[in-house]
């Protein structure tokens, strides 16, 4: 057992000698559409922040493990044509255009392969991971969604490339684009009065720039 616990205890020192711990702050738009079955939806703007902690592996600072929370505005207009109509619900002309608008925080590990050295000051990237989303607000047409017409918890991907250049010893200034796309749907099948639906996923191209900032030999 003894032995079990220093080879443990060894091979985690011997991954951390190699490692750089960097925080990154990042930003900006995302254009969203959402596929809602038998109405027509056209992409809106939204925004997307990102604050994060990487971890850079190996050598040659190859790969690296990011871990962040996310703010995401997701907006989409849609051709609404209502199928419920009970007393006290909003009345829509059919086929009028209205907007749905998601407002979501959430986590979002990813899995980050750096191209070139680790001591080269520009580099590109790819990165690739799930994103776990609650929705604190929704909106339909601006009329706000009672919390048991949407659903809480929204499971997604991110996949993104960029690249990064180094400024000075500590910080890195980054861009990055790619796209998002949803696994679960976004409203609740069985109880929003405003749309009856199958499915409501979004998916969403995004784009952010950002400071990525070392707190661990930066040189490396």
């Amino acid at each position: 057992m003894k032995k079990l616990i220093f080879f443990i205890l060894l091979v985690a020192i011997s991954a951390t000698s190699f490692g750089q711990y960097r925080w990154e702050v990042s930003g900006g738009p995302t254009f969203s559409k959402i596929n809602i079955d038998n109405i027509d939806s056209e992409i809106g703007t939204g925004f997307y922040f990102n604050a994060g902690y990487g971890y850079l592996m190996g050598v040659r600072a190859k790969t690296s493990f990011v871990f962040s929370l996310d703010l995401v505005q997701r907006n989409s207009d849609i051709n609404l044509v209502p199928t419920v109509f009970t007393p006290g619900d909003p009345v829509f002309v059919a086929s009028s255009k209205s907007t749905v608008k998601a407002l979501q925080v959430g986590f979002n590990p990813k899995f980050r392969y750096l191209f070139g050295r680790g001591k080269d000051r520009f580099r590109a990237f790819v990165n690739v991971g799930p994103s776990f989303r609650l929705n604190t607000k929704v909106e339909i047409g601006g009329v706000e969604l009672e919390s048991d017409e949407y659903e809480q918890l929204v499971i997604g991907g991110v996949y993104g490339a960029g690249f990064s250049q180094m400024i000075g010893e500590m910080f890195d200034i980054f861009f990055e684009a790619g796209v998002m796309n949803d696994f679960t749907d976004n409203l609740n099948d069985d109880d929003t009065s405003l749309v009856q639906v199958d499915s409501s996923k979004f998916f969403d191209f995004y784009a952010r720039i950002g400071v990525r900032f070392r707190i661990y030999d930066a040189r490396r």
